[in-house]
């Protein structure tokens, strides 16, 4: 059942779990649960479809000036984020769950094993079918080459997409709305909880529609899953009433805010004798299946480096060409009377592809190329995601400004650390030298457009992850192992906001099966 909030007066209801927000961690815990029998409500901001009224709850303030808006880069609707998603998903690795002493606040109070269970469940609900990961499998099952099979240095992962992508709402609306203990109810904005400090828990959460309905839900559970961004937001909120009682004991709700950023900072030159197709994307019925370059837990650990994931994007002789590229940061520094970093090395680069910047130039005045060889194929350009350290000073904080609800708006303060950068270049090179081994082909690093590709051409994958994170105590993150908030014994919290670190693949799978384990857990409670 589907009930919109804009459209009822002031009401109270009642439930086994209140689930705050209709994004994928959201939905899936829905759907797990409803299957259990628990009578469940779920809270969401927006409708079934955009609006723009709503959307605008997202807005907030970035420090760094390349960072994604979230009025932007997330939705405000059920299936939230999803309904905008390319559905890439891969499983995260063993390692990413250790602690390790070259990555400072790594480490879950998890293992891989305790979340690896649900992948397959999780497949499902992407819409990428439950046929695994392994590259064995795929590499027999596409009849191609995994050029890096024998490699110390070097591995293939598997990324596999639903085509069309899964919007979630649309792909499990028909079961949420036909059962019976489930009210969905939408403009439904979360602005309060009621906390009892004696008992420890929370008694019910308050909603309002935009119009100004109320709406009051008193449940023995409550599950907070308004993303990675509006789950610390929220949680700030809440603890400036009930002085940072609920999980804030220690200053940690919105710290340690992770992203995947996205340099280009490398361009592959493949050896033209070996069969690339093992990284080209195949489609399959209803979805799609491609392989990416990444670096061996072997090689982490001797490298003391963080992991890298390199799709490979095909680029003419044009789009690689150095001597473009340096051509626009020599011309640059002229008109701002400076010498650039690397001098020699753009001078050079223009010189050995004098020919590239002749078409750049002749396609600029006459809009039409020149040479017959610029449009041929002569690499790969590489999105590379990186996975970025947990940094306490990247957090999601409050400002004084209010949204129409009264809440406080929330700034991003974000960084990419020096030692992250490193961590790339370090990673880059352990993968050049396999590449080579392998003979698979040579990396460039562009090292000479660093301060570009760190600033202006950096991209970012609006994963956001940290924020809320997994710990063993109140001391060091927000939720426990269940996900159940520090000091609070019925509040939760699902989707990547739990991410201890975030990996070097989109988070979207891992939060499904996060949501998998929190139902299993709550659909438990009464029996202990």
């Amino acid at each position: 059942m589907i009930k919109d909030l804009s459209t009822f007066s002031n009401v109270t209801e009642q439930c086994d779990i209140c689930i705050l927000g209709g994004g994928v961690a959201g939905l899936v815990l829905a759907k797990e649960l409803i299957a259990t029998g628990k009578q469940v409500i779920l809270l969401e901001s927006g409708a079934e479809y955009y609006e723009q009224t709503t959307q605008e709850l997202y807005t907030a303030k970035t420090d760094f000036p390349y960072l994604p808006n979230p009025q932007y880069s997330r939705l405000r609707f059920l299936g939230g984020s999803s309904n905008h998603w390319e559905n890439n998903t891969s499983p995260f690795s063993p390692i990413d769950f250790e602690k390790r002493e070259w990555i400072e606040n790594s480490g879950w109070p998890i293992k891989f094993d305790e979340i690896k269970t649900y992948y397959k469940s999780a497949q499902k609900y992407c819409g990428v079918n439950d046929d695994g990961y392994d590259t064995v499998y795929w590499q027999n099952k596409l009849n191609a080459q995994d050029l890096a099979a024998n490699s110390p240095l070097v591995e293939s992962q598997i990324a596999k997409s639903s085509v069309p992508p899964v919007r979630f709402y649309q792909s499990l609306k028909e079961t949420l709305l036909k059962a019976d203990n489930l009210i969905i109810y939408t403009h439904a904005n979360v602005t309060d909880v009621e906390f009892d400090s004696k008992s420890k828990r929370i008694v019910n959460a308050k909603a309002n529609s935009l119009s100004g309905n109320q709406l009051t839900v008193v449940a023995e559970d409550f599950a907070l899953c308004l993303g990675g961004l509006e789950n610390p937001r929220m949680l700030l909120n809440f603890n400036e009433k009930w002085d940072n009682q609920l999980g804030n004991q220690h200053d940690n709700v919105g710290k340690y805010f992770m992203e995947h950023p996205t340099p280009r900072a490398a361009i592959i030159y493949p050896n033209k004798s070996r069969n690339f197709d093992f990284y080209k994307m195949k489609m399959l019925t209803n979805r799609a299946t491609t392989s990416f370059f990444s670096l061996t837990e072997q090689a982490l650990r001797r490298n003391k480096c963080s992991n890298i994931r390199v799709p490979l994007i095909p680029a003419t002789e044009y789009e690689i060409s150095e001597g473009i590229s340096s051509g626009h940061i020599l011309a640059k520094s002229a008109k701002e009377l400076e010498w650039p970093d690397d001098l020699g090395t753009h001078v050079k680069n223009v010189i050995f592809d004098l020919d590239m910047v002749i078409e750049s130039v002749y396609r600029k005045v006459f809009n039409e190329k020149f040479f017959e060889n610029a449009d041929e194929i002569g690499g790969y350009l590489c999105p590379i995601m990186i996975e970025q350290s947990p940094n306490k000073n990247n957090q999601v904080y409050l400002i004084e400004e209010k949204d129409p609800l009264g809440l406080k708006k929330m700034s991003i303060n974000y960084q990419l650390s020096e030692q992250d950068k490193a961590n790339t270049w370090k990673a880059l090179e352990v993968m050049a030298k396999g590449f080579g081994a392998a003979d698979i082909g040579r990396i460039r690093l562009l090292r000479e457009r660093a301060t570009r590709l760190w600033n202006s051409q950096l991209g970012f994958s609006n994963h956001h992850m940290g924020t809320t994170r997994m710990s063993e105590t109140a001391k060091d993150g927000v939720v426990d192992s269940n996900l159940q908030v520090h000091g609070c014994k019925n509040l939760y919290v699902g989707g990547s906001s739990v991410f201890c670190t975030g990996g070097h693949v989109p988070p979207t799978l891992t939060i499904c099966a996060l949501s998998i384990r929190l139902a299993e857990h709550l659909s438990s409670k009464g029996d202990t």
